[in-house]
């Protein structure tokens, strides 16, 4: 005979699941971004390089890394928004609470505005 899972401890599962992949989902795309940008920096080592097209794929890597990112900054600040007096009164719960969401999303974004404008830099200029 199997057990049954009470509700609560169903939940609370499913809030540990969900916020492994909130970390996961950012990790891949901060690897995705990371690696579109070794590439064009690698072209652009090289010296012969399309201009335009490579202009694209940097600018894209841009827009998806802030889009993609920062809705996954977001995601995760209304994680720790939607916890149950149990999960917000841990040691988790109460670092998660008082994260500086504004000062990562702003981090974020600068960090890969920097790396596009520097790479439209060396190459257009």
């Amino acid at each position: 005979m199997g057990v049954i899972m009470e509700k609560e401890a169903m939940d609370r599962q499913t809030r540990s699941i969900l916020f492994s992949a909130i970390g996961r989902d950012f990790q891949l795309i901060n690897i995705i971004c990371m690696f579109s940008n070794l590439v064009t920096l690698t072209l652009i080592s090289t010296g012969n390089i399309a201009i335009v097209p490579l202009s694209i794929v940097i600018i894209g890597t841009l827009v998806f890394a802030l889009i993609a990112g920062l809705n996954q900054i977001d995601t995760f600040k209304a994680w720790t928004m939607d916890m149950d007096k149990q999960d917000a009164e841990s040691n988790m719960g109460e670092q998660g609470q008082k994260a500086p969401f504004a000062m990562w999303k702003t981090v974020f974004a600068l960090t890969y505005l920097a790396i596009a404008l520097g790479q439209l830099y060396e190459i257009l200029l």
